[in-house]
């Protein structure tokens, strides 16, 4: 008896493979510019590709800031934003999410277990979750002379907190920074955009 080899022949769908290929790079980049490189932040705004969702169980902050800021999107620049900073945070069932419409993914980051950051700064355009603040001191700056009428309303509000606790939590943001971060159980996969 002998043997035969059989040699089947395949097609790659060159226009899928270079989509799948480029939504590698660009969501690496994406990944690479969230969490930052030795400390150093990186805005993350893909041109026409949109906001980050933010979303978690809990988070528990300490240290907490809260100021108007103007921060350029994908598709716009000088975007109103709320900067929220925050000196140390652990988070609870972490979900970042990335919309690539041009490619029709959605990229997405989760942690498994709880999250701990240091240093964190968004620039959120949408804030949406139950939050409990201590020590809550909100007030009215003094602009002088500032020309410019949106750095003038970023300058004129400000809100600190000892602590934050914010549920069920729900962020569109432009900008996401943080000194340290850990992501234990991390997961990284892409969906079909719905």
């Amino acid at each position: 008896m002998t043997g035969e080899a059989l040699i089947i022949g395949g097609k790659t769908v060159k226009k899928k493979l270079m989509l799948a290929i480029l939504g590698g790079f660009i969501f690496l980049g994406a990944l690479l510019g969230t969490f930052g490189l030795t400390g150093v932040a990186y805005a993350v705004p893909i041109s026409g590709f949109g906001e980050f969702t933010v979303s978690f169980d809990k988070l528990v902050g300490n240290g907490f800031k809260l100021y108007g800021g103007i921060a350029d999107g994908g598709s716009r620049k000088d975007n109103p934003v709320a900067v929220n900073e925050i000196d140390s945070a652990t988070i609870t069932n972490l979900k970042i999410t990335k919309e690539f419409k041009a490619l029709g993914i959605k990229a997405v980051i989760e942690a498994g277990k709880p999250v701990e950051i240091k240093g964190l700064i968004q620039k959120a355009t949408l804030i949406n979750g139950d939050a409990s603040f201590t020590n809550l001191t909100m007030k009215e700056n003094f602009v002088g002379d500032i020309q410019n009428p949106m750095e003038a309303a970023a300058k004129e509000f400000t809100q600190d907190a000892g602590t934050i606790t914010i549920e069920n939590g729900d962020l569109k943001t432009l900008y996401l920074f943080q000194q340290t971060v850990s992501l234990p159980g991390m997961k990284v996969y892409f969906e079909p955009l719905q």
